[in-house]
């Protein structure tokens, strides 16, 4: 029987024709069309709520970027795929790693005025936070450590340093807010904490908000055996949360897993994931979400991995045109193999 040993490791966008009935012709709709063509509108919403934020973050127009934040952090909203506003507010401000000095300069310069203009805002000093956590990772760069120059790692370590000073300085201003917990565990990675001291902020971000999956994301990476866990833990950690009152349940343990896949080929061979909860995780997600194309996407990407293939045939069919590629390694050849591999 053929396994997934003979298909490519792989997560989403098609171009498919509008198909149209020849007796009876609907009116066009462009988010029907969308559809149609394999877009996920959810997808496009997030992305244009992050444009209009960047481009008040570039135009140093601070007082919207406040409002936004107010109203995301205060809100809780979700987009249509569980992603929070707030998680998104903040992403979209990154620098991207292949920018050349003088931008990773000038964010900073940004940063800096928009602090001075609003000293009490917590959301200007996470940004800021985040901004220069970012910063340090450029600095040391991708490589081995022995690969790091001295250079390299002066500036990482004074990059976190200042991070965090900024992050312990805004702790007690009035506004609290989710992102600073999710900053601070970035810091914590970089700056090699012990997973006593990690856990302690762990259980600090979870208390003040326990459904903000982010944390458990960060939690998981952290516990893993190329950082500072040991055998098992990020996996012992994700199954103790789903018991965590007022927590996601299933629906965040199958978010760690989802975000944890791509670390691995297999993940449900090479560590002590559960399909079972899993699955349902994300048969609650789906529920939840229903006109998600993304969840839909990875729920089958891991069902393939399971090697489920009833569960994932069944997945494949739902799919139809709403093929989202970058659940898929990015390229439509993998998907076409696992959609045979299933029997579609």
């Amino acid at each position: 029987m053929k396994t997934l040993s003979h298909i490519l490791p792989v997560v989403l966008l098609a171009a498919c024709p509008l198909v149209v009935t020849a007796c009876k012709r609907e009116a066009y709709s462009p988010e029907k069309a969308a559809i149609a063509r394999g877009e996920d509108m959810i997808m496009k919403e997030v992305d244009a709520y992050r444009h209009e934020t960047r481009q008040f973050y570039n135009n140093s127009n601070f007082e919207p970027l406040e409002a936004r934040a107010n109203e995301a952090r205060t809100s809780k909203a979700k987009f249509g795929n569980g992603g929070w506003k707030l998680q998104h507010f903040y992403d979209s401000l990154a620098c991207r790693e292949d920018e050349p000095e003088s931008m990773w300069q000038l964010h900073a310069k940004i940063h800096q005025d928009w602090e001075r203009k609003f000293p009490d805002s917590v959301t200007a000093r996470i940004a800021h936070a985040d901004f220069l956590t970012s910063y340090a990772w450029h600095a040391r760069g991708t490589g081995y450590a022995n690969e790091v120059t001295e250079e390299g790692w002066r500036l990482f370590h004074e990059r976190l340093a200042s991070a965090r000073t900024i992050l312990d300085q805004s702790k007690d201003l009035p506004v609290k807010c989710p992102v600073w917990w999710q900053v601070s565990m970035k810091v914590a990675l970089g700056q090699s904490w012990s997973k006593a001291e990690f856990a302690k902020l762990f259980e600090e971000a979870k208390a003040f908000e326990p459904a903000y999956h982010l944390h458990d994301l960060a939690q998981a990476k952290f516990l893993m055996l190329r950082w500072y866990g040991d055998e098992g833990d990020w996996e012992a950690a994700a199954e103790k949360d789903i018991d965590r009152p007022g927590g996601l349940g299933l629906e965040g343990y199958a978010r760690v897993i989802a975000d944890q896949r791509g670390y691995y080929d297999d993940i449900f061979r090479e560590t002590k994931a559960s399909w079972r909860k899993t699955q349902q995780g994300f048969e609650l997600m789906r529920k939840t979400y229903p006109d998600s194309a993304e969840i839909l996407n990875t729920y089958c990407r891991l069902a393939v991995i399971a090697e489920d293939r009833a569960l994932a045939k069944k997945l494949f069919d739902e799919i139809g045109n709403k093929v989202i590629l970058y659940c898929w390694g990015g390229e439509r050849k993998r998907f076409n193999q696992m959609k045979r591999w299933a029997g579609n």
